[in-house]
């Protein structure tokens, strides 16, 4: 699928879903579309965080700066949130010929173990098993974008889980010098989601999103706020956006592909 081509359906759909959330009586933009702007305050437990959510824009306002091509010479990293993804943009090219280090259960933390580890998820690279630096080395990749933290937080909190993603950084750059870092906020979790819990729920990981983004400004990496146009008016995972809503609530549909997508077009 081409650019142009994905840029219109994507429009179209955000258009028809626009439509069909206002009421009665409401007088929406017929050329209206999705702009990550508006910013609310999230309730949970008392205690309120900051989420950034979609409004409105006129269809003058979308652009595209770059096409798929843009990533040709990117690696993606990401536990099985961003397997989905691999799986959607493999399949229809939207990312060009970017490369994904996966696996399920992949998290900051586990990513430092050794390959010998009983225990080990680290992702492959031609069908052998490397550590994530190594993955990157041998791919050659000249821009990196990491997305972690879904098996980090409830296991080791925020504070372990950013020191752990400093240290994979650290050993990304050890070996691939030249490489562009981008960290991707992580994103929501439905409010029915069953892994929801003191520890991990979307307090917490907007607690997470901003440590990531000061840490981007302290150490001179890029921030991709993915997350920003995944939440729902209540501050959850806009639930046409996941896959498994009422099981762990964290994982996508190609819907919330095409979004993630799109805002990566628009944030390169």
């Amino acid at each position: 699928m081409n650019i142009k081509k994905f840029a219109s359906l994507l429009l179209c759909g955000i258009m028809m879903l626009s439509l069909f959330a206002c009421g009665k009586g409401d007088n929406p933009n017929e050329n209206s579309v999705v702009n990550n702007t508006t910013t609310s305050v999230v309730q949970s437990d008392g205690e309120s965080t900051q989420v950034t959510k979609t409004s409105s824009a006129t269809e003058a306002d979308v652009k595209m700066p770059v096409d798929a091509s843009y990533f040709d010479d990117a690696a993606f990293v990401g536990d099985s949130v961003s397997l989905k993804l691999s799986y959607y943009a493999m399949s229809n090219k939207m990312l060009g010929e970017a490369q994904f280090f996966t696996a399920g259960s992949l998290g900051a933390n586990n990513a430092l173990w050794s390959l010998d580890n009983p225990e080990s998820v680290h992702p492959s690279y031609r069908g052998e098993k490397m550590l994530v630096e190594d993955c990157i080395a041998s791919s050659g990749a000249k821009k990196v974008y990491l997305m972690l933290g879904m098996n980090d937080l409830g296991l080791y909190g925020v504070d372990t889980t950013i020191e752990s993603y400093k240290t994979l950084v650290s050993n990304i750059l050890a070996k691939s010098p030249d490489v562009k870092i981008f960290i991707q906020s992580m994103t929501p979790m439905t409010d029915t989601s069953y892994i929801w819990g003191e520890s991990l729920n979307n307090t917490v990981i907007g607690e997470y999103n901003q440590r990531l983004k000061t840490l981007c400004e302290e150490e001179g990496w890029g921030f991709v706020d993915v997350a920003s146009v995944m939440y729902d008016d209540y501050g959850n995972l806009v639930r046409d956006y996941c896959s498994d809503p009422d099981d762990m609530g964290v994982h996508f549909t190609e819907m919330g592909c095409d979004v993630w997508i799109y805002y990566l077009y628009n944030h390169a």
